[in-house]
C-alpha cells in the first residue's frame, strides 16, 4: 500500500505531463469534430441526455428514458457538485446526505442503509443490479469513481426483481469526458488523516473515437475511535470506443483495498448491568485490539455495448463481473458492564474468511412506436445474475481475559486461532428475469406506464444450520403508473407495484422464514421552476407486507451452532409516510438541496416494529457563491428520537433524543488551476449514536473534525 501511494504521485505527475503533451501535439484535424460524428454521438446517448431539470433523465425506476417529472416515483440525484463540495468520500458518506435514506454505521467498518422503514438491498452499477452484502465493499466504495448517484425510493422490482420496497441505489461510474483534462488533489484532516485523488480523461486516438479515463484515491490515518486506523486504495480505468457512427463500446475495471486496523466487531453496550443507559461513554470508546483487522479487496470489471438505430430504437448489452474477498481477525463482545468497574463483558473471538463472485448480464432495447395515431415508448429487457459465496470461521481455545471497558488500553492479547474452521458455509444465488414496460401517451397531458417482470429465483446454501435449497419460479412483478401534466411545469402521478423479497432470516429451529410479499403504492406531484432550474416534489406512499422477518422477541440467544439470532415473520406489516424534496439552482449563485421524510411502520397489532428508525428526517444543504472565486456551503441533517425496546439487561428500553449534525465548507479559487477548500464536519460537536439496533448495541457518530484540501486542475 505504501508503494501504491508512491505510484499514485508518479501517475498524477505523468498524467499532467501527458495532458500537456497531448494538447501540444494535437493536429488541426483531430481538434475539429465532424458534424456527422457529433450527431451520431448525440443519437447514441439521447436517452440519457440532460435536458430541462438537472440530470432529468434517469432509467433507474422503469428502464424507460423518462425525465424525472415523467417518472411516477420519488427519485433523487446527487452529482459531483455536492460530492466534492462536502467531501463525500465513500458511498456511505453520500447516503448520509441522500434524501430519505438513513445511513447507519454499525461498527468501525460496516454500514447499513434503510429507507421507508425497510433495509436497502438493491444496489446497481450503471443500472446493472448486484447483491449488497455488508461484509464486502459496496458501502465503502470510494466516490472518486462515480459521476453521480441516483436513488429511487419505493419498490423497484420491475428492474431489480426481488427486493425490498425501500430504495434502489444506482452508482453511475465516470466515463471519459468530451474534453481532455483532469485534476489531482491532496487533503489533510483530523486524526492525522491524509488523502490523495487523481482523475484524468484523455483522447487516445487521432480521430477522437477512442477515449480513456483513470481515477484513483489513496488514504490513510487514524480515527476518533481508539486504536482504529485505516489504509485504503482505489483505482479505476475506463475506455470508450466509437466502433461506428452509431455504436459505442465501453470497458472498465476497478480495484480496491481496505486494510483497517483496530476494527470493532460489534459495537458498544447500550446499558450497564444495573439497567442505566451507557450513553455517558466517551465517543472514543472501543472494544477492539490493535491486532483486530478487517481486510477487504474487490476486483470488478464491466463491458457495455450500445447501438442506436435510425428508427429511434437503442439496444444495450451489459456484462458485470465482481469479485470480493475479506479476511478478518475479530473479537465480538456482548453483555452489560458494571457501571463502577467496567467489568462484565463476554467475548467471542473469530478469524473469519469469506469470498464472493458475482456475474451479471443485462440486455435491453428501448424506442418509440406508434399506436392510434400517437407515439409511445417501449422498453424490454432480460437480466441474469449469479452469485457464489463461501466463508469459514476459525475459533480459538485460548482463554480471553477481558479488561475493564473504562481502562481498555490495548484490549486483549491476540489468541492463537485454530487451523481447522469451526464451521463453513457456501452458497449460490441465481436470478433470471425478463421484463417489459411501455409509456402510453394517452393525451398530450396524460401518460400511463404499464410493465411486468417475470423472475426465477434460486438460492442454495450449504451450512450446518440452514436448508440447502430455496426456489421461486415464475414470480410476477406488475407495475402501473400514470402521470398527468397539470401545467407545463407541474405534474401529478400515481404508481403501484407488487413486492417479492426472499429472506435469509432463520427461525428458532434454523429454518428459513420465507419470502416477503406485498404491495407498494405512491401518489405525488412534481414541478420545475425558475426556467426548470429548480425541481420540487411531494410524495405520499403506503407499503403492505406479509411475512416480514423481525427479531424473535421470545428467543434472543443465537441459534445453536451459529452466530445468528432467530427471526419470526410478521403478517400485515405496513409503512406509510410522505416525502418532500427541493433541489436545484434558483439563481446562478445559489444551489440548494432540501428534503423532509416522515415514515410510520406498524405491525398488524399497531405496534412499531422498527422504533430504532426515525419517523422524521430532514436534510438541507446550501451552496452559495459569494464571488466568482469564493464559495460557502452548509449541510444539516436532523432526525427525530428513536428507541430500542428490550435492549437492557432487564428488558429496559434504550432512548435517543432527536439530534442534528451540521457540516460546513468553504472553497476559494486561488487561480485558474488551483483551489483551496476547508470542510468542518459536525460543526457543533453533537454526540449521537449512528446505530442502536445492531445486536442491541450502539455505535457513536464522529465528533467535530476538520479537513483542508488543495486541488490542481488542468
Amino acid at each position: 500500500m505504501k508503494a501504491f501511494a508512491k505510484n499514485f504521485i508518479a501517475t498524477a505527475v505523468a498524467s499532467a505531463l501527458l495532458s500537456t503533451a497531448a494538447v501540444a501535439a494535437q493536429s488541426e484535424d483531430s481538434t475539429t469534430q465532424s458534424k456527422e460524428k457529433a450527431q451520431a454521438q448525440e443519437k447514441i446517448f439521447e436517452h440519457v441526455k440532460v435536458t430541462g431539470s438537472p440530470l432529468d433523465r434517469a432509467t433507474t425506476a422503469t428502464g424507460l428514458p423518462l425525465t424525472l417529472r415523467q417518472t411516477p416515483q420519488s427519485i433523487s440525484v446527487i452529482d459531483r457538485t455536492f460530492i466534492e463540495s462536502f467531501s463525500l468520500e465513500t458511498v456511505a458518506d453520500v447516503m448520509r446526505f441522500a434524501p430519505g435514506i438513513q445511513a447507519q454505521q454499525a461498527e468501525t467498518d460496516r454500514f447499513f442503509f434503510r429507507a421507508r422503514g425497510r433495509d436497502v438491498t438493491n444496489f446497481q452499477f450503471d443500472g446493472v443490479p448486484i447483491a449488497y452484502n455488508s461484509f464486502f465493499s459496496e458501502a465503502l466504495a470510494d466516490s472518486v469513481i462515480f459521476e453521480r448517484i441516483e436513488i429511487v425510493r419505493g419498490a423497484t422490482g420491475l428492474l431489480t426483481g426481488a427486493g425490498e420496497p425501500s430504495a434502489a441505489i444506482n452508482l453511475i461510474r465516470k466515463r471519459p469526458k468530451a474534453e481532455d483534462g483532469g485534476y489531482v488533489s491532496a487533503q489533510a484532516g483530523s486524526w492525522s488523516n491524509r488523502r490523495l485523488e487523481l482523475d484524468h480523461s484523455q483522447t487516445l486516438s487521432e480521430s477522437g473515437n477512442v477515449k480513456g479515463r483513470v481515477a484513483m484515491a489513496y488514504e490513510e490515518g487514524e480515527s476518533y475511535v481508539d486504536l482504529s486506523e485505516k489504509e485504503n486504495a482505489q483505482i479505476y480505468a475506463v475506455i470508450t470506443a466509437d466502433l461506428s457512427t452509431q455504436t459505442r463500446l465501453t470497458a472498465g475495471a476497478d480495484y480496491s483495498e481496505r486494510n483497517p486496523q483496530g476494527s470493532m466487531w460489534g459495537a458498544l453496550p447500550l446499558f450497564y448491568a444495573d439497567g442505566t443507559q451507557a450513553d455517558d461513554l466517551p465517543v472514543s470508546t472501543t472494544t477492539a485490539s490493535p491486532w483486530n483487522r478487517w481486510d477487504r479487496q474487490s476486483t470488478n470489471a464491466f463491458v457495455q455495448l450500445e447501438h442506436a438505430f435510425d428508427n429511434g430504437w437503442d439496444v444495450q448489452l451489459d456484462v458485470e463481473r465482481r469479485e470480493g474477498e475479506m479476511d478478518g481477525y475479530l473479537l465480538y463482545f456482548s453483555g452489560f458492564p458494571d457501571q463502577e468497574t467496567g467489568l462484565g463483558l463476554s467475548s467471542s473471538p473469530n478469524h473469519y474468511v469469506a469470498d464472493r463472485e458475482q456475474m451479471s448480464f443485462r440486455f435491453l432495447a428501448s424506442g418509440p412506436f406508434e399506436l392510434l395515431g400517437r407515439e409511445h415508448q417501449l422498453t424490454a429487457g432480460a437480466l441474469y445474475s449469479d452469485q457464489e459465496e463461501s466463508a469459514e470461521s476459525f475459533g480459538t481455545a485460548d482463554t480471553i481475559v477481558i479488561p475493564s471497558l473504562f481502562e481498555w488500553g490495548d484490549g486483549v492479547p491476540r489468541p492463537d486461532f485454530n487451523n481447522t474452521p469451526a464451521y463453513g458455509t457456501s452458497g449460490s444465488t441465481t436470478q433470471k428475469g425478463i421484463y417489459a414496460a411501455a409509456q402510453f401517451s394517452l393525451t398530450d397531458e396524460l401518460t400511463a406506464i404499464l410493465g411486468n417482470r417475470v423472475t426465477t429465483y434460486d438460492a442454495r446454501v450449504e451450512s450446518p444450520w440452514a436448508p440447502s435449497d430455496y426456489k421461486n419460479s415464475g414470480v410476477n412483478t406488475p407495475y402501473l403508473g400514470v402521470v398527468y401534466d397539470i401545467t407545463d411545469i407541474i405534474s401529478t402521478y400515481a404508481s403501484y407495484t407488487e413486492i417479492f423479497q426472499p429472506q435469509d432470516a432463520l427461525n428458532v429451529n434454523g429454518e428459513l422464514v420465507g419470502p416477503v410479499e406485498g404491495s407498494n403504492a405512491e401518489v405525488g406531484v412534481k414541478g420545475d421552476f425558475f426556467n426548470e432550474a429548480l425541481s420540487a416534489s411531494f410524495a405520499v406512499y403506503k407499503v403492505k407486507e406479509d411475512n416480514l422477518a423481525i427479531n424473535d422477541p421470545n428467543n434472543t440467544d443465537f441459534i445453536p451452532g451459529t452466530n445468528i439470532r432467530p427471526s419470526i415473520g410478521v403478517d400485515g406489516a405496513e409503512s406509510e409516510g410522505y416525502e418532500l424534496e427541493l433541489n436545484g439552482k434558483p439563481t446562478e449563485a445559489l444551489n440548494i438541496f432540501f428534503s423532509y421524510t416522515h415514515n410510520e411502520s406498524e405491525a398488524r397489532d399497531g405496534s412499531d416494529y422498527a422504533p430504532y428508525l426515525p419517523e422524521d428526517m430532514m436534510k438541507a444543504s446550501v451552496l452559495y457563491s459569494m464571488t466568482g472565486a469564493l464559495k460557502f456551503g452548509v449541510n444539516a441533517n436532523w432526525q427525530s428520537e428513536v428507541s430500542n425496546p428490550g435492549a437492557g439487561p432487564n428488558g429496559e428500553t434504550f432512548n435517543q433524543d432527536s439530534y442534528a449534525v451540521v457540516n460546513a465548507m468553504a472553497s476559494y479559487e486561488l487561480s485558474k488551476n488551483w483551489d483551496l477548500s476547508v470542510n468542518v464536519n459536525n460543526l457543533f460537536d453533537e454526540k449521537y449514536y449512528s446505530s442502536i439496533d445492531f445486536y442491541n448495541q450502539g455505535f457513536f457518530g464522529a465528533p467535530r473534525n476538520f479537513e483542508v484540501s488543495v486541488k490542481y486542475a488542468w
